[in-house]
């Protein structure tokens, strides 16, 4: 059963693979504005690039604000998204489906309230937000500048999704 299992799953990813190939262009593209992915080695971006279509046939991207999610700009993330579950695969992100991405930073209005029963009210400004059961909340602008922020150990996607895990 589990053999039956297996084959029909691999025939599955197959077709997803086949179906939502990213481009070469593409990836050389994502792989250029992202260094810190192309310095891997061949084995980890060929495998990087694979859950990167699986994921990209998974999710739904939606802009918000008036931003249109691109091709590029989906598979920017879903790239960075992959690099934590690179080694184990996507189904620690199965629980979730949409990714919303804004233009810029989003503030958010947020109510705690202390030990003593008052409720203090506040607003925060956000680069991303994984909320539980989804969506991933994700900032263009932060996203765009992964490449560069990377030298000082900053990246919200990958943030991002850790929470997912």
């Amino acid at each position: 059963m589990k053999s039956l299992l297996r084959q029909w799953q691999a025939r599955r990813e197959a077709r997803v693979l086949a179906r939502r190939a990213i481009p070469d262009p593409l990836w050389h593209l994502t792989l250029a504005r992202l260094p810190f992915l192309a310095m891997r080695s061949e084995d980890d971006l060929a495998e990087l690039r694979r859950l990167a279509s699986l994921f990209l046939d998974q999710k739904e991207f939606t802009g918000a604000g008036g931003l249109a999610v691109d091709d590029a700009m989906a598979v920017c993330i879903a790239a960075q998204a992959c690099l934590p579950v690179l080694r184990f695969g996507l189904a620690p992100y199965a629980g979730f489906v949409g990714i919303v991405v804004h233009p810029d930073e989003v503030m958010a209005r947020r109510e705690v309230i202390d030990d003593d029963g008052i409720v203090h009210a506040y607003d925060e400004v956000l680069s991303g937000e994984a909320m539980a059961g989804g969506p991933v909340m994700l900032s263009w602008t932060d996203v765009a500048e992964a490449g560069e922020s990377a030298d000082w150990g900053y990246n919200v996607v990958i943030h991002e999704f850790a929470h997912v895990l």
